[in-house]
């Protein structure tokens, strides 16, 4: 096999990948998309909904992952970490939500921190 024709097999290998990689990603969005459907109040934008919540996130000094901080607070301790924005903001989602059906839970997150971290109001 020549050199060229190598090449050429590279070639359609990586635009192999390139594709399985945009249609999983495309895959991904929608389902995400289709989550915020469900637990976003009706007619609420995701956007509106961020900025009205008592929570935020924004990227770790490391670039590694998304911390989110409980606004009410003031504190630049993180309450949980993230992996993506997708899981940060639906991190907040859920757990605004929770507060505003159970507003008398001790713990206001819908599921454990990583890595074993405590919740700062605990």
């Amino acid at each position: 096999m020549s050199v060229v024709g190598v090449f050429l097999v590279f070639l359609l290998l990586v635009g192999l990948f390139g594709l399985v990689n945009l249609w999983a990603n495309r895959k991904r969005e929608a389902a995400f998309q289709a989550w915020l459907k469900e637990h976003l109040p009706e007619g609420m934008e995701l956007e509106d909904f961020l900025k009205a919540a008592p929570y935020g996130y924004r990227l770790l000094l490391d670039r590694r992952a998304y911390g989110i901080w409980d606004k009410r607070t003031g504190d630049d301790t993180p309450v949980n970490t993230t992996k993506t924005e997708e899981e940060a903001q639906a991190w907040i989602i859920a757990a605004t939500l929770n507060e505003q059906r159970n507003p008398s839970t001790l713990s206001n997150r819908p599921f454990p921190a990583p890595n074993g971290a405590h919740h700062q109001g605990q």
